[in-house]
């Protein structure tokens, strides 16, 4: 079967995508002009949200096994060996049952770029290497691709091939957008660079710390690879004017941390990678353009600071992935396409100014005379995302006296409401088995969660495309339900708990495929008029 998809980039975003739809049964194919993947811890951070999405995508135990909770921060005084600090970036948050992942985790970027392809190998695609998109052309029908590949002798050969839709995801210098003749609107900020790196550290510093030396107007940080890992990425910012947009060297880094931290106990081994960093503060103002589309870092780039970058590129992909299997299927009208610009164009400017504010605290710090003021280190709250909402999409069904207010705020009083995240549910029983809502959630269906009452209307919709799963309240036999693919006991009260439902009540949530709440009803007509925004 021929592709049907073109994924432009093979970083997480693209990953993600092409997980998505293979899981809807798309054809995809998937490149990256890079010769080899990018070695590089880069964006380390993975939030609550993220890792819950991942748990419906059936990555999180591996994402698990290796990444570890995000450590301390140790900030020092130069010359001295003896933290004058250690805080967390976050204060702890205890998990619950309908929040099981509520404390980001740090993976260094490469091993979580690669535990993504393994999983996408198992669904029969893998990412082509030295594949370049150069140029396209886009009709009402298609899209023609011209590709540039180097073959085993250096040899470059153009394929030119068609495809049914085409999605860029491929980093900040994103050929697509230009092509597209998009605007990437803001600012880079030219006066603050900051040179990156992984580098090994033999000796003179823990494992399990990050560590920060602070001299205003120059800070080097080292952010642990894992407890049992010497690798360290560096963020060093400060660097003298005439060469702060150069590549620093791993030498000329060495000597710079002797200098500013007095610490020559501490000894180097090789690196990596290097880098030098300007912060972008950019975004597009729309996502689509007929059958091409961007995602990721192509569409928004922002400060490092707060873990955002990276997750939300994760957040892109799993908004666009099943509208364009559904429309791809058939299933759905092209329009519903548009929704997946109007509904992340608003959480990215708020992320944007999330992370600009952020940003311009954390330089603030560097030159307060306060050695112990964290207030620019300070992370969780927003950044963990679990608050980030759809509200006022067109595609969402909101309660008439809903009221959408920032694209960063948790669903008021905790209830399960339309176009924020649904709540997980664990202690649920299935044919004798335990199981949660995050494992019952996919991405290539709605899942219909029926509390109390019966639904005829269910056997409407398009076979495959509505999963039914009636929730009977704790205590209550299994009985059979018409047409419904799944019955389920709550025998621990943790889906009517955290759903803050009644049980002598009917209410039916609808839950997208990206884990989020389309419509909460009380009735056949309130099912089917969101169904009607969703489906031809």
């Amino acid at each position: 079967m021929a592709p049907s998809v073109l994924i432009v980039g093979a970083g997480p975003a693209g990953l993600i995508l092409a997980i998505i739809l293979r899981q809807n049964g798309i054809a995809v194919r998937i490149i990256d002009k890079e010769p080899t993947y990018r070695p590089g811890s880069r964006g380390s951070g993975i939030q609550p949200r993220t890792l819950e999405l991942y748990d419906i995508l059936g990555v999180l135990p591996a994402i698990r096994e290796v990444g570890e909770f995000v450590p301390p921060m140790a900030r020092y005084e130069p010359g001295k060996i003896e933290p004058t600090s250690t805080a967390r970036l976050g204060e702890w948050v205890d998990p619950t049952p309908d929040v099981p992942y509520s404390n980001a985790l740090s993976l260094s970027q490469d091993e979580h770029e690669e535990i993504l392809r393994t999983h996408l190998q198992t669904l029969s695609c893998s990412v082509e290497l030295g594949s370049e998109l150069r140029k396209f052309e886009h009709f009402s029908d298609r899209v023609v691709a011209h590709i540039f590949k180097t073959d085993s002798d250096g040899n470059e050969v153009e394929e030119t091939t068609t495809f049914g839709w085409l999605v860029g995801t491929d980093g900040a210098h994103s050929v697509v957008r230009k092509q597209l003749g998009l605007s990437f609107l803001g600012e880079t900020r030219t006066e603050q660079q900051i040179a990156l790196g992984d580098i090994i550290v033999e000796e003179g510093v823990k494992l399990n710390l990050w560590h920060m030396w602070s001299v205003p107007p120059k800070l080097i940080a080292l952010r642990s690879g894992g407890a049992t890992s010497k690798k360290f990425m560096f963020a060093y910012t400060g660097r003298p004017e005439h060469i702060a947009d150069k590549t620093i060297t791993r030498d000329e880094f060495i000597q710079d941390f002797y200098a500013i931290t007095g610490r020559h106990d501490v000894k180097f081994g090789p690196t990596s990678w290097l880098s030098n960093y300007r912060p972008n503060l950019r975004m597009v103002d729309k996502m689509r353009d007929g059958r091409v589309l961007i995602a990721g870092d192509a569409a928004h780039c922002h400060s490092p600071t707060g873990g955002q970058g990276l997750n939300s590129s994760v957040q892109d992909a799993a908004n666009l992935g099943w509208k364009l299997a559904l429309v791809q299927k058939g299933l759905a009208a092209p329009a519903l396409l548009d929704s997946y610009g109007e509904e992340r164009l608003r959480v990215i400017a708020q992320m944007l100014q999330l992370t600009t504010d952020l940003f311009h605290k954390t330089f603030a710090s560097l030159h307060s005379a306060d050695k112990s003021d964290d207030s620019g280190w300070k992370r969780g709250g927003d950044l963990a995302m679990l608050g980030v909402n759809y509200c006022g999409s067109s595609i969402i069904q909101e309660e008439p006296d809903a009221v959408a207010g920032s694209a960063y705020m948790e669903a008021e009083g905790g209830r399960v409401q339309a176009g924020y995240r649904a709540p997980d549910a664990p202690g649920l029983i299935h044919s004798g088995t335990p199981t949660t809502l995050f494992t019952i959630f996919n991405t290539a269906s709605h899942t219909v969660l029926l509390f109390g009452g019966d639904l005829e209307a269910v056997g409407k919709f398009p076979q495959g495309a509505v999963r039914v799963v009636e929730v009977l309240p704790q205590g209550h036999s299994v009985g059979a339900l018409a047409g419904s693919a799944l019955v389920a006991e709550d025998r621990e009260g943790h889906a009517y708990t955290g759903y803050k439902l009644q049980s002598d009540g009917f209410t039916v949530v609808m839950v997208r495929p990206d884990g989020v709440v389309g419509a909460v009803a009380h009735d056949t007509e309130g099912v089917e008029r969101y169904f009607q925004k969703i489906f031809i």
